[in-house]
Order: structure tokens, then sequence, then C-alpha cells
């Protein structure tokens, strides 16, 4: 989902497909849904991991402690080089925004604070590891707590999904669109798909999964095959038809038990290196722009500019991402 990200972005920025297009309508499909994803594996993770009585005494200390560090040495790097190239983002370093940014809670005020080319997302990242705690202590306690939950923040984002985003003006469809009572219900029900795993055993076998796979991308790519306007796909009933779709991959994933193989390490790789992948594609597509040749094609921007943010991508993690995590190993290492 993050290289889907990644991909979208330069087929914007090195134009190797023609607008309106089955390959480039799919592109967007996978760049916009590949952050719905990203909101919904975070809700299966967290609540397929934690359970409230992680929280008790100094826990909830650490688990905040460990959630910063995992999130804010790389988001810090990527703002510091964005501003030292003159990367446009974010409303601009004022001494609020840039305390929003240091704390990680700009997704409380606006997500479109941030001052990461596409760290929206991570605000509203944040602003669920903030409230989760919470949410796994009410869903230990009471009954059907999680489904209520995500139903209630589902018709949340009915208003913005439906009218608000629709009827924006195009400056602000964006900034609309971000929201969090747009995008929270997607945390929620990955929790579902979480508790949904560990209550029934059964899991999908690897025909099944090849089927399923199947059947998903086809009903993905064959739904508005040609669009222009790429908001096209982000709101009114269709984005629901997309989530359902994402939801379903994640369930997919969740219900099959994949035996060791090399495909399943490049899979963990990936998964590894995916949020170093989100923050320095666009580093990658400026040293292509700035260090190739100006004649550069399209498909070669394109295919060079991939290629050099799995290679960075691996270095942050290795570099910068890693050593966060041991930190955050020590720091939290208790009785």
């Amino acid at each position: 989902m993050a290289l889907g990200v990644a991909f979208y972005h330069f087929t914007i920025w090195y134009p190797a497909f023609q607008p309106g297009r089955f390959v480039a309508a799919t592109a967007a499909k996978v760049g916009h849904y590949g952050v719905e994803g990203f909101f919904i594996i975070s809700g299966f993770c967290f609540f397929h991991g934690y359970g409230p009585g992680d929280f008790r005494g100094s826990g909830l200390a650490r688990f905040h402690l460990k959630r910063f560090l995992r999130i804010a040495p790389l988001f810090y790097a990527a703002a510091l080089t964005g501003a030292l190239l003159g990367l446009p983002a974010g409303p601009g370093p004022t001494p609020r925004i840039l305390a929003e940014n240091a704390s990680l809670t700009f997704g409380l005020f606006h997500p479109n604070h941030a001052l990461v080319l596409g760290g929206w997302s991570i605000g509203l990242e944040y602003v669920f590891y903030l409230v989760f705690p919470a949410l796994a202590w009410a869903e230990a306690r009471f009954r059907g707590f999680l489904w209520c939950a995500a139903g209630a923040a589902f018709l949340a984002s009915l208003p913005y999904t439906l009218w608000l985003v629709p009827e924006a003006t195009r400056d602000e469809k964006f900034h609309t669109y971000v929201q969090m009572a747009n995008h929270g219900y997607l945390f929620l029900c990955g929790g579902l798909v979480a508790r949904a795993r560990a209550r029934f055993p059964w899991r999908v076998t690897r025909t099944g999964f090849l089927l399923g796979a199947v059947a998903l991308g086809l009903a993905f790519s064959r739904h508005l095959r040609q669009f222009y306007d790429h908001f096209t796909v982000m709101e009114g009933p269709q984005r629901y038809l997309f989530v359902a779709l994402c939801l379903a991959l994640v369930a997919l994933f969740a219900f099959r038990d994949f035996p060791p193989s090399r495909l399943k390490r490049a899979g963990i790789f990936l998964g590894e290196i995916s949020y170093s992948v989100y923050l320095v594609h666009p580093f990658a597509h400026e040293a292509v722009a700035r260090l190739g040749p100006p004649d550069l094609a399209p498909a070669l921007g394109l295919g060079a500019a991939l290629t050099l943010t799995l290679g960075l991508a691996a270095l942050t993690h290795r570099w910068i991402e890693v050593p966060a995590m041991r930190l955050a190993r020590r720091l939290t290492a208790g009785p």
C-alpha cells in the first residue's frame, strides 16, 4: 500500500500514463485507498496486539513513549529535509505549527498542518494512538462497544463523504476530506477484523486466498475504469465501495497464515520499511528531478524514482527507525 501511494504520486510527477485512461485511474484508486488501508491495518494491529491490561500502572506511559519514538524521529527528519530543500508542505512554520508538529498533535487541529508532504495521515494515526488506550479499556468492559463505536464513527463520516467533500470548492476539497471524522471508522473496522480473527479459528487456504485476491483485484479495477477528476473516487457512495474492498483485503490477509517463504520475507521487509517509503518517496522524486537529465522520459523517471525510494527507505529504516525503536525498548523496559 505504501508503494501504491508512491507509485500514484510518481504517475502525477512523471506523466507516463494518459489522464483518464485505465492505468491512470487504477493508479489513482490504489494511491488513495492505500492510505485508507493504512488506517484499517493500524486498527487491526493495535486491537490484535494490545489489551486493556497493557495500560495498567506505568503501561500507559510506556505505550505512549513507544508510539512517539516510533513516529517522531523519521517525521522530524522528513520535515527538516523538506525545509532544507524548500519543498512546500503545510501552512508555514509559525510557532503554533512548529509546536503542533513537534508534539505530533497537529491531527487534533487540522491534519493539513503537517510540515511533511502526505503528513496528514500521520496526524490521524497519532490521534488514534492517543485515544486507543481508552478504546481498549471500553472495549474490554462493555459488550458490543467496538461495534457501536464503529457504527457511530461510520455515521459521522456520512456528511463528509456524501455532502461536505462533494460540495466543497476545489481549493477546499482536500482540507475537508482529511478530517478525522471522515476516517475514524476505518481504524475501528480494523479492530473488528482483529476481534473476528481472535474469535474464529478457521483460516483461508492458499487456493481460497488466491481466488479471493483475484476477485478483489477485479472488483477494484473494474469499478470506475475511467475518470479525470481524482476526487471522483474519494467522495460519494463509491468511496464506501472501495473502503469495503480494502477492508475485505485486510481481512483476507488476516485470516491467512502464511508459511515461511521468500515471498513472505519480502512482504515482511516491505512492511518494515513502509513508513519510510511513505515519507521519503517525495525526496526520491526530488533527487531524480534535480540530478537526472532534463529530458528524462516519464517512464524512466518513474522507474528511477521507485527504485531510489526503496533504497532510501531501506537506509532510513536502518539508521533512523531501528535505532529509535531500540531506544524505545530500553526506555520502556521494566518488570
